[in-house]
């Protein structure tokens, strides 16, 4: 079965570019885009200066928060290629993405 990362992140935040670096690192396949729309990110932006992108990371923090009950960013979602949720997990968290990896 392959698996890949889908990341959600923010701006400026150290650990969601230590996420994605470790990924690029061990070569581990990731999308940061909305479902795949490389014009889309999932870079959560609540202050953004896009009304619609501001009031999108606002919702989706929100939604974030009540489906995976995370209180940080990055969210690091496995899914299989049939997208189902394998795991997921908050944070900057090497040992999570080395299994995944390897």
């Amino acid at each position: 079965m392959k698996t890949h990362a889908v990341l959600y992140t923010k701006p400026n935040c150290p650990a969601c570019k230590m996420t994605t670096k470790w990924f690029d690192r061990l070569g581990y396949p990731y999308q940061n885009t909305y479902y795949g729309n490389a014009d889309k990110s999932n870079t959560i932006d609540v202050s953004a200066e896009d009304k619609r992108k501001r009031e999108w990371s606002q919702h989706k923090v929100e939604r974030l928060k009540a489906k995976y009950h995370i209180q940080q960013l990055p969210l690091v979602k496995i899914v299989d290629d049939e997208g189902n949720l394998i795991e997921y997990w908050s944070g900057f968290r090497p040992n999570k993405i080395n299994q995944y990896a390897n």
